[in-house]
This record gives C-alpha cells, structure tokens and sequence, in this order.
C-alpha cells in the first residue's frame, strides 16, 4: 500500500472575470483595482444557505509505498 498526503480546503471560492491577451495578462488584471465594484471580485455564497462548507480535496500526492 502507498501513503497519500491530502491538501483539501474549507473556504469560499471567489470569482472574477478579466479580459485579458494571455494567462500572465489575466493574472496580473485579476489583482489590479477596478472602477465598478461589478467588475470585482464575487463571492458565489447564499446568505441563507446555512449547512457547513464542505472539504475540497485541492491535491493529493503519493508519497509512495509506505
């Protein structure tokens, strides 16, 4: 058998869509101040949604046998 590390999260995932010329563009646009808060970044959360976040596995890496 092999030992696994797992990384998972417990946060909110935010959102912001850029136009942009490549993925280093895009990058640095995401993290630039904008004018409109709508262009910003957003939160896909519902207020009244109440049961607890669930965990997202984010990475897992075979550490090899163990």
């Amino acid at each position: 058998m092999n030992q696994y590390v797992i990384t998972g999260t417990k946060t909110f995932t935010y959102y912001k869509t850029v136009v942009a010329s490549n993925i280093v563009d895009a990058h640095i646009k995401a993290h630039e101040p904008v004018e409109d808060p709508i262009d910003d970044w957003s939160l896909d959360y519902d207020e009244e949604y109440d049961d607890p976040i669930p965990m997202v596995v984010k990475h897992i890496e075979d550490e090899g046998e163990a």
